[in-house]
């Protein structure tokens, strides 16, 4: 088979924040058979020790007069201090493309100051299939908001890497609307996370359900011509895991036979839901006010958004035609096509509406608070758990990595099974006021699949970078 592209030179340059920090060893070959794959070696020195630089690969060819640039890896486009490999996807980005004189050039930036890093999960091949693709792009889904069907929404899983700040900031222990001082003051605690995470650009829709489970999901919304690019809804917690354990800490028990349990299986990937702090940091788009509230706000395309323009951003009960219509409806009643308005500056689409997602963690039990209201303590039940009165009080000492409450401090259904599980944003139930990354919800998950209660919920995939 003939050659698709020979290798002639190869040279380097980096975008780096130390001049120290260098790029050599550099080697470019083409996987035998031919098929399309390149594999870039690089070396990079004087970095420190954990730092991670996004890696862009550019070529030139006909003697520099023709600029190739990679947008599709398979591997993670990602590099640290030492040896590495990263394999382009040649083919994908120029299938018909010949040449004998072609030169690559590596580029290192800082991830913090890097553009969008994508994977890609291939569902194609259905339920029967041995295993799912995976893929790493640069290059946002082939998207247009309100189309229904499109790949991004049925045949592939598309998920954004979200970079962890280095510092701590709040999160909110219970609903809190419109009001920034008494959430700083009382209702969250301080948190921070230690690992980069890659979450869902959609909401889980069903058709991507039923290409891994082999039957349409017992979502509430069942219309045939509708459903394929609609979020799944209306299932409990344990029927998506298999149990009612914590995910995230417990993911050892995910089912096998579980939604979870088998996109797992074939990716070969730690494939979660997110964690309480996962979800609501990434609903942020990475904004802030001021290092006081970090992230209070919710903006799109560089603007805070304001309470009326909620209706651009979620399908909620002021743009919807019916918040209690038939299980046959149409997408202009109940849930929306995912993707159907504004997304997020990071990318993320129906954050604050369509349905409240779920999270993998439980729901802390009620107690009356001081006001004589009912409030979950999140930040109490942290300092309970780890003997430390000040931790999650103040941003020096915050919670690393959140793990949620343990069974005995869950909330409890009548059943007397620890099912109530975190939940956060809006729905296309309530009004464009709630519409709000602070809405946490307390999600009883006894209820039958395909219930109308459940309609409401949904799920955001997730999975942590190790």
């Amino acid at each position: 088979m003939k050659k698709l592209l020979i290798l002639a030179a190869v040279s380097a340059a980096a975008a780096l924040t130390e001049a120290a920090v260098t790029i050599t060893d550099i080697t470019a070959r083409q996987r035998w058979p031919w098929n399309g794959i390149v594999d870039v070696d690089f070396t990079i020195a004087g970095a420190s020790a954990g730092e991670v630089f996004a890696i862009d690969i550019d070529a030139t060819a006909a003697n520099g007069a023709t600029q190739l640039s990679a947008k599709t890896y398979v591997t993670e486009p990602l590099a640290g201090t030492g040896a590495n490999r990263i394999a382009w996807d040649f083919g994908a980005d120029y299938p018909e493309f010949r040449a004998n004189d072609v030169r690559i050039s590596v580029t290192a930036t800082p991830v913090s100051e890097s553009g969008p890093v994508y994977m890609v999960i291939d569902l194609a091949g259905g339920a029967n299939a041995e295993k799912y693709p995976v893929r790493y792009t640069t290059r946002p889904p082939a998207h247009v908001q309100g189309a229904k069907d499109e790949p991004c929404q049925t045949t592939e899983l598309w998920m954004r890497r979200i970079h962890v700040p280095d510092f701590a900031f709040p999160v909110n222990s219970y609903t809190v609307f419109e009001n920034p001082d008494t959430f700083v003051r009382h209702r969250n605690y301080w948190g921070k996370m230690t690992k980069d995470y890659y979450i869902g650009v959609f909401e889980l829709t069903q058709k991507q359900y039923q290409l891994v489970m082999g039957n349409w999901p017992a979502s509430y919304f069942n219309n045939e011509e509708h459903r394929a690019s609609r979020p799944v809804d209306g299932l409990r917690y344990d029927t998506f895991v298999g149990s009612f354990i914590d995910s995230q800490v417990e993911s050892s028990k995910i089912s096998a036979a579980s939604f979870l349990g088998r996109i797992r299986a074939k990716t070969g990937l730690p494939i979660n839901l997110p964690s309480n702090i996962q979800l609501n940091f990434a609903g942020r788009g990475g904004t802030y006010v001021d290092r006081s509230t970090e992230f209070y706000v919710y903006k799109v395309n560089g603007a805070i958004i304001t309470k009326k323009d909620r209706v651009l951003l979620s399908r909620n009960a002021e743009n919807v035609e019916n918040t209690s219509p038939s299980q046959d409806c149409d997408a202009k009643s109940g849930t929306a096509y995912v993707g159907s308005y504004l997304p997020n500056d990071y990318g993320l689409y129906d954050v604050i509406g369509n349905v409240i997602e779920y999270t993998s963690e439980r729901y802390l039990a009620t107690k009356n608070g001081n006001d004589g209201g009912a409030i979950y303590h999140y930040r109490e039940y942290y300092q309970e758990f780890f003997n430390d009165e000040t931790i999650g009080s103040i941003k020096a000492n915050p919670v690393i990595d959140p793990a949620g409450v343990t069974v005995d401090k869950a909330n409890k259904s009548g059943q007397g099974t620890p099912v109530f599980r975190v939940g956060r944003g809006g729905s296309y139930g309530l009004t464009p006021a709630n519409m709000d990354l602070w809405n946490l919800d307390n999600i009883d998950s006894s209820y039958t699949d395909g219930s109308k209660t459940l309609s409401y919920k949904g799920f955001r995939l997730s999975m942590s970078v190790e």
